[in-house]
């Protein structure tokens, strides 16, 4: 199944109409949401005894899969990919099973952002942007709009042909795909709030 590291066995959310002109942005902002989402989710999994890792680390797992399908339907590739969330996750528990699906999203996204900012020829790359230094909070429910807002803005097929270096299993990510993603990171309400500086 496409993105079986993170797709849950839910039904795909309904999807609300997009408007044309603030595609770019709903993208933008789903893009932040997400980077805020997933620093919380790597703080929960610090947090988290050991034997219950598994709910945030699958959360965690699907918002890379999403900022890796952001980045491959023309989201920005923020400067700092919250390295320092990733760390605590990774150190309070280094050898943590539930954890594996979150190392190969980590990884698949690492090889996404070097494809899409490492172009293969003149024109083709992407810079990277800067996080903002004070971001708004986004809810739950904020983030759950912007998802199917961009859901929506997607065609039935994925990015075709992926950028060299890509991981096969996002070839034909298109809105079915992405939707599902998006009801893997529905509403985690034993999220704790990321520590100050941490830019979520």
């Amino acid at each position: 199944m496409l993105l079986h590291s993170a797709l849950p066995p839910a039904v795909a959310p309904a999807v609300a109409p997009a408007r044309g002109p603030d595609r770019g942005r709903d993208r933008y902002d789903a893009a932040l949401a997400v980077w805020q989402s997933l620093a919380r989710a790597l703080y929960a999994i610090a947090a988290a005894p050991e034997a219950e890792t598994g709910p945030p680390a699958a959360r965690a797992a699907a918002l890379y899969d999403l900022s890796s399908a952001l980045l491959l339907h023309g989201g920005p590739a923020f400067r700092q990919p919250v390295p320092g969330a990733l760390r605590a996750a990774l150190a309070g528990h280094p050898a943590a099973p539930a954890l594996d699906p979150l190392l190969r999203a980590v990884k698949d996204h690492a090889r996404v952002r070097l494809a899409v900012l490492r172009p293969t020829a003149p024109g083709r790359g992407r810079p990277e942007a800067d996080l903002p230094a004070e971001p708004r909070p986004v809810s739950p429910a904020r983030l759950a709009g912007l998802l199917r807002h961009c859901a929506d803005g997607l065609g039935a097929r994925g990015p075709a042909p992926l950028p060299p270096g890509c991981p096969d299993r996002f070839a034909g990510l298109g809105r079915d795909a992405f939707a599902r993603l998006a009801a893997a990171v529905a509403p985690y309400d034993e999220e704790p709030p990321a520590p100050p500086g941490s830019g979520a």
